[in-house]
């Protein structure tokens, strides 16, 4: 990341404090998360106070992706009249979702500050196996404690976004994933 003036971007994770499965006795602190909800899992002196620590039952490993598209050709068309008015570099995206279809889903090794890193680094490897990304596409890294996601302006420059994916479109009869 050696644009000039380019902040480093942090991607942390919710801690246990604000979680449902969370539970506090006293001084001592329990995780009631597992699919077996009988049994709770007491933190250790060990376990960190206020991340969620790696044996955490939200916890995704490896992280999945989900790569969005624009829905229809109007959509895109759309996207490419509101372009003049496109933010500075570096800045926050804000999509609307309702005008996105999901394209394609799976699995990866890269966590959301590498996934960031990589994809605004001039190399020209693959961000995800197999997936193309195209400008406009929105990408979310999901750890299973939060969702982040990435907007693609041009090639090698991902931007932060705002995306709420419950307003995405789904697929109607007859219709083919992008």
């Amino acid at each position: 990341m050696s644009k000039k003036g380019f902040r480093q971007r942090s991607f942390a994770e919710p801690g246990c404090i604000g979680c449902d499965a969370h539970l506090d006795f006293g001084l001592s602190r329990y995780c009631a998360g597992f699919k077996n909800k009988k049994r709770r899992k007491a933190f250790r002196k060990s376990d960190p106070a206020y991340k969620a620590p790696k044996w955490c039952p939200k916890r995704k490993s490896p992280c999945e992706y989900r790569i969005y598209s624009y829905a229809d050709a109007q959509a895109a068309a759309l996207a490419r009249a509101f372009a003049e008015d496109e933010i500075s570099s570096g800045e926050l995206a804000f999509p609307v979702a309702h005008r996105y279809r999901l394209c394609a889903e799976g699995k990866t090794g890269l966590t959301p500050a590498l996934f960031f890193e990589n994809a605004n680094s001039p190399d020209e490897m693959p961000l995800l196996e197999g997936e193309e990304i195209g400008q406009g596409d929105v990408v979310e890294i999901d750890t299973g404690l939060a969702q982040f996601f990435f907007y693609c302006a041009a090639s090698h420059d991902f931007r932060p976004a705002f995306f709420d994916p419950k307003r995405v479109q789904g697929l109607a009869d007859g219709d083919k994933a992008c």
